[in-house]
């Protein structure tokens, strides 16, 4: 007999860990992946991003297992860690490499195969912040290189511009001054707390460590030149904080300890991922990612080659491409013979030639987005198939089924299609896939309504899919419900789309209560595979929902590039009032959900429509104009490009569209809000309870239902909580719900 889902379940569930690689052993037998359990709490009172172990926060909870490819068996390589993450195999396949803290702070640690010797290199503190900033080995198995924790801690929280200091009464001072030129580029907010370090090198026999740069700013990752001696890695400069973007010099360092030169300056990355080596090591091609100032102006992602031995400009190569050729979590790949270079857009893949000849594009059927060429994740040459095709994963933008394909280069014909009913899990192109190019097979990070992200196999000579392992063998009995795609007209007429999940044992023709989860801007349809919906882990996991007894609707909430808070409504709406013409859920009994943007969504609708029974709203915005310059604890304003440039898309300054703020602010809507709230903030998000807190007490004031639980010490993340904390969220928000839908709980289990 099946179960269903409960809050001991939910917690217990581990997924792969954010952004964190999946990296296959050079005989393709061994996949090296990181995993976490849904809860991952921070240590109580932990300032900033790392806690006292120097893990950073993107990483809490995690462990490397290793799947052996032959008999989907696992094994645990860092048995004793208290926290491991990162893995990266080594070019003779004879070690791994990884970041681990075993009784003492995050260090680089090595899994020896052949014995599975571990050996901490204690000495090589480590500094890391995204999952994706793995150690890269040199060619000969000897070095990795790796951010190393700074020599000079001062370095981490140096500020040149905005000063907090607490004198002994406890005063703390924030001061600017204008007229006081600063030496370097430094912003406002403090980059070396989040991204500083040292870069360097540490030999594994020896154990020692080379620092080849101190006190920089990395983010993204670095890429070893194809004949190992030296290392490309985009440093931080400056910050434009109004387009909320770091603008970084590309940098090549060498090895052997020569002075690090720059080869491109003043380039916005994507992530600091989208740069690769030609073959002969001469040259690197990169891709940007600025925003662009206005309407018309040139698009964001352009493509350059820069002379990796800086002795001119980057050339310019993607001038007569409209395209959009950013590659988030990718980059461009090379040709096997230097003179073209690949990248990938949403509906189809460039070829540009580097002689500035001329770019040709591979176009993929209107009714396919195009998710990621299968490609070894490290590889900066573009594979081609025997046969001269292309193996690509596609999602059908209508049935949001993946896809796996072949496309030939030289007609864009493609091979009758592989269909899943699933979707690929990761944040970009090549994160949770992993390729043995010699014989022929792929790792794939797949999840469905039924089951968690798992490990499936893919042959890429007779397109097989089979499921290769399980991190969650607890869930086999467990019953998850069952998924629709709803097709429905927002109030302009288009055509968009929903994905709703209905309960383990829902009887047809049944009208049930129902949560809709919301966020502003996204496209909920891409979840219908998404196991839980997946839109906010913990607070918003569908499954749980879904087994006490409610329907759950992700709609696609579309947005224009001003006026979010009108622009909500006109997709929500019309998406409830489709189910409940389609019979599915009881117009009574409908309440909403959100988190973050998803929050400030909530506050939108309950301020324009008397829709819903009940809201939750989890780290909510609902005051642009005093959010707008909501300071840090260090004196950081981090909310201004959020609001001018961001997801508040309101296109300038409080004083150039002071108008936009006040609209676009629920504050001065609340007097028309009916519908029960419930807010969650945490005490350490900067201004989220002095926003919860102007809700509060407005609803207060207007003699409305209202309660506010504001969290001592945890930050805006419920899944980093506290387990108490998390728990407690869970269950109010449930007694919320049952409190004003009312359900049938009678088939629940």
């Amino acid at each position: 007999m099946s179960r269903h889902l409960s809050i001991d379940d939910l917690l217990r569930i581990r997924y792969p860990t954010e952004s964190v690689p999946r990296r296959l052993s050079p005989d393709g037998r061994f996949l090296a992946l990181t995993v976490a359990p849904a809860l991952a709490s921070r240590e109580p009172g932990t300032p900033g991003q790392f806690d006292t172990r120097n893990v950073p926060a993107t990483v809490l909870g995690s462990e490397i297992t290793v799947i052996d490819t032959s008999d989907g068996s696992q094994w645990q390589p860092f048995p004793d860690a208290e926290v491991s993450w990162g893995g990266q195999w080594s070019p003779d396949g004879s070690m791994l490499a990884a970041y681990v803290v075993m009784g003492g702070p995050a260090c680089l640690g090595i899994l020896h195969l052949a014995d599975r010797r571990v050996r901490l290199i204690r000495n090589a503190l480590v500094r890391p912040y995204f999952g994706f900033e793995l150690p890269v080995w040199t060619p000969d198995s000897r070095l990795v290189v790796a951010k190393l924790w700074p020599a000079d801690e001062a370095f981490l929280s140096d500020r040149q511009d905005t000063a907090a200091e607490a004198s002994s009464s406890g005063i703390v001072v924030f001061a600017h001054d204008p007229g006081v030129r600063r030496d370097d580029a430094t912003p406002v907010w403090m980059i070396a707390a989040v991204y500083g370090c040292d870069f360097g090198t540490v030999d594994i026999r020896t154990h020692e460590v080379h620092r080849l740069a101190e006190n920089w700013n990395i983010i993204g990752g670095w890429r070893m030149s194809p004949d190992g001696t030296s290392v490309a890695v985009p440093v931080i400069v400056e910050e434009d904080a109004a387009r909320q973007q770091f603008i970084s010099d590309l940098m090549v360092v060498p090895l052997n300890g020569a002075e690090p030169r720059a080869v491109a300056q003043g380039v916005v990355f994507n992530y600091g991922q989208s740069f690769s080596w030609s073959p002969d090591g001469e040259r690197i091609a990169f891709t940007t990612a600025d925003q662009p100032h206005a309407a018309g102006q040139r698009p964001p992602g352009r493509l350059f080659v820069a002379d990796a031995e800086g002795r001119r400009q980057p050339h310019f190569l993607s001038s007569d491409i409209g395209d959009d050729l950013r590659q988030a979590f990718g980059h461009p790949r090379w040709s096997a013979t230097g003179d073209q270079v690949f990248c990938l857009v949403t509906d189809g893949v460039w070829s540009v030639r580097t002689d500035g000849s001329g770019a040709r594009k591979i176009d993929l059927d209107e009714a396919k987005s195009l998710t990621s060429w299968i490609q070894p994740p490290d590889d900066q040459v573009m594979r081609i198939q025997a046969d001269g095709s292309l193996p690509l994963l596609l999602r059908d933008t209508t049935s949001q089924a993946l896809e796996l394909v072949s496309i030939d280069g030289s007609d864009g014909s493609s091979t009758p299609p592989t269909v899943l009913h699933k979707r690929y899990v990761a944040r970009g192109e090549t994160l949770g896939l992993a390729v043995d190019w010699r014989s022929q097979m792929a790792y794939l990070q797949l999840e469905a309504a039924e089951h968690p992200p798992e490990v499936w196999q893919l042959d890429l000579t007779t397109a097989d899919v089979s499921r290769q392992a399980t991190i969650n063998p607890s869930l086999q009995d467990h019953s998850f419900g069952s998924t629709r795609l709803v097709e429905f007209l927002d109030a302009d007429g288009d055509q968009r789309q929903a994905s709703l999940l209905l309960p383990p044992d829902y009887v047809v023709g049944n009208r049930v209560p129902m949560i809709v989860i919301v966020y502003g801007g996204i496209v909920g349809s891409q979840r219908i595979h998404s196991f839980g919906l997946r839109p906010c882990l913990c607070l918003a996991d569908a499954c749980l929902y879904a087994s006490l007894g409610y329907a759950v609707l992700l709609p696609d909430i579309h947005l224009g590039p001003r006026n979010p808070r009108r622009g909500i409504p006109r997709s929500v709406v019309p998406a409830v009032d489709r189910v409940v013409e389609l019979g599915f859920a009881d117009p009574e009994r409908i309440g909403v959900l959100g988190h973050s943007y998803g929050g400030y969504s909530v506050l939108s609708l309950i301020s324009q429509t008397e829709m819903f029974s009940a809201a939750v709203s989890s780290a909510g915005t609902v005051n642009l104009t005093s959010f707008y310059g909501a300071l840090s604890d260090a004196g950081d304003t981090t909310w201004i490009g959020w609001c001018e440039s961001g997801q508040a898309r309101l296109g300038g300054s409080l004083w150039e569209n002071r108008d936009a703020y006040i609209e676009n602010s629920s504050l001065f809507y609340l007097d028309r809000v009916t519908t029960p709230l419930l807010m969650f903030s945490g005490d350490d998000d900067t201004g989220a309870f002095a926003q919860a807190s102007e809700a509060f007490s407005a609803l207060r004031r207007l003699g409305q239902r209202v309660e506010l639980r504001n969290y001592k010490g945890e930050d805006h993340w419920p899944g980093s909580w506290s387990e108490p904390n998390l728990r407690d969220v869970l269950d109010r928000t449930i007694a919320w719900f049952d409190e004003h839908l009312k359900p049938d709980t009678s088939s629940a289990g």
